[in-house]
């Protein structure tokens, strides 16, 4: 589904990023892992459209999308979320995932203006999807609380089902557990290797290592900029270069 080929980025002298290539596959759940300053938030956001690659080429399900904005790789079915919850904090729960789902509803001006019984009709559905989605995070009974009002660990699931809404092929995750506590987390990463997984391609930018060796299908290592391990999570504490990188930052067990 994601080709990331040899993709280099500079910053004026510095560079983030070197020659950094992968592949993830439809269906997997695939964790972006290195210590600060390794890079993993620049690719990040490079696959997320937030800016473009010095070098090299993206490639989403056959097609080139190198440079594309993130609205264009939105309509294409790439979601994110960011580290920090980026909701509408006077707005329901209810009212933040009918945003998600803005995308695939036509704007009909004069219909919404008359309160036709078509868009009325139109309007439920709407709401019903929304709910759904709040559903399937287990989350529906905060469906009319204020987003500022909801415990952290809720606003988090809240800022996923946001992404979910707009029903992506693809789903980036930005550090989905920080700042949760330890069942908070586990929770998050139950409903993400489960029900979210189900419906979407996952890859989420992580540097807990529990995380990453109990829910991952591959850990992707970065460190100054350059790949040092692709493979299965487990692999991680035998190979000396991850070893290397984390000691003393991270632990690996």
């Amino acid at each position: 589904m994601l080709e990331i080929r040899s993709i280099t980025k500079r910053f004026g002298g510095l560079t983030a990023l070197q020659d950094v290539a992968f592949t993830v596959g439809r269906g997997e759940l695939v964790a972006l892992v290195g210590p600060n300053g390794a890079g993993k938030s620049t690719l990040f956001n490079i696959i997320a459209g937030a800016f473009p690659p010095t070098r090299g080429q993206i490639v989403f399900n056959g097609r080139d999308v190198t440079g594309l904005s993130s609205h264009d790789l939105a309509r294409l079915g790439v979601a994110r979320t960011f580290q920090q919850t980026t909701l509408f904090g006077e707005q329901t729960a209810l009212e933040n995932v009918l945003h998600g789902l803005h995308r695939h509803v036509p704007a009909r001006v004069v219909a919404g203006l008359l309160a036709t019984p078509a868009y009325g009709k139109e309007q439920r559905e709407v709401a019903r999807r929304a709910l759904g989605v709040l559903e399937l995070l287990g989350i529906a009974a905060y469906r009319d609380t204020v987003a500022a009002d909801l415990p952290l660990g809720i606003q988090k699931l809240l800022t996923v089902a946001v992404a979910l809404a707009t029903e992506p092929v693809l789903l980036l995750l930005d550090e989905p557990a920080a700042g949760l506590s330890r069942d908070e987390a586990t929770r998050m990463m139950n409903l993400v290797a489960s029900e979210i997984r189900q419906r979407c391609t996952v890859v989420l930018v992580e540097h807990n290592m529990r995380i990453v060796a109990g829910w991952c299908d591959r850990a992707l290592v970065l460190h100054f900029g350059q790949k040092i391990y692709d493979g299965a999570p487990e692999g991680l504490t035998r190979d000396q270069g991850v070893v290397d990188a984390y000691l003393g930052v991270a632990e690996l067990a």
